[in-house]
């Protein structure tokens, strides 16, 4: 099965032997961020204005093409700048920066967390892990709506998350199915297609757990992004 990341590779790898191995590989490299508050907005601005000056855009049959073949087509290498969880101000805040800068945004999205009625987002994202350190929307809407995600759709990359990032593992049959297959059908019933990637709540690759490997695989997901790399499950 191909992955990005060809080298062996641990938490345990120093920075100078990654630092080897992205030199002599022609790696995508993944920026993740989670809550983009406005505040940090210029911020943003000039970790973009770095990004598209060293590399190139990715989308999906970029990525497609690039781990069937193990050759990168563009003249730069690629960076994948990914945000989690599915705040609103990835909406308002970063989608104008990435097309400013001609990136292409993978956003890897909570579907319960989108499907929870504003007044109740700010406590539905405490009890699942979801950082929420700014009160910036005073109409308590913090998860993005799927309209924006629609509008997100067209140029970027829409992903799943599950839906209500927790760890799939231990959970019930059913719970680890409404978790993987459940939220490849949100996506459907909303966007009107099925998302092609999948990322589970502390970032397991697939080949961790049988049971949600076979989940992924009925869903219909085409890659797994997880700590250490991005598998492509088929063509």
């Amino acid at each position: 099965m191909p992955n990005i990341m060809s080298p062996r590779l641990d938490f345990n790898s120093s920075v100078a032997d990654l630092a080897r191995q992205m030199e002599r590989h022609a790696m995508i490299r993944v920026v993740n961020f989670h809550n983009t508050s406005r505040a940090r907005q210029t911020e943003y601005r000039e970790q973009f204005a770095r990004l598209s000056r060293e590399f190139s855009p990715v989308n999906e049959p970029d990525l497609d093409r690039y781990l069937a073949t193990g050759r990168w087509h563009k003249a730069k290498p690629g960076v994948i700048p990914g945000f989690y969880e599915g705040y609103r101000n990835g909406y308002d805040v970063i989608v104008p920066l990435l097309e400013e800068f001609g990136l292409v945004g993978w956003f890897f999205v909570i579907t319960g967390f989108v499907k929870t009625p504003p007044g109740e987002q700010v406590e539905y994202a405490r009890q699942h892990d979801i950082g929420m350190k700014t009160r910036e929307y005073v109409d308590g809407r913090y998860a993005l709506s799927w309209s924006e995600l629609r509008e997100i759709d067209r140029k970027h990359v829409v992903a799943s998350h599950a839906r209500s990032h927790m760890l799939i593992a231990p959970l019930d049959e059913a719970e680890q199915e409404s978790e993987v297959v459940g939220s490849q059908r949100d996506f459907q019933e909303n966007l009107g297609h099925p998302v092609r990637t999948f990322v589970s709540y502390g970032g397991p690759a697939y080949g961790t757990h049988a049971a949600t490997d076979a989940l992924i695989t009925k869903a219909g997901y085409q890659f797994v992004f997880s700590n250490l790399k991005i598998q492509r499950l088929r063509g």
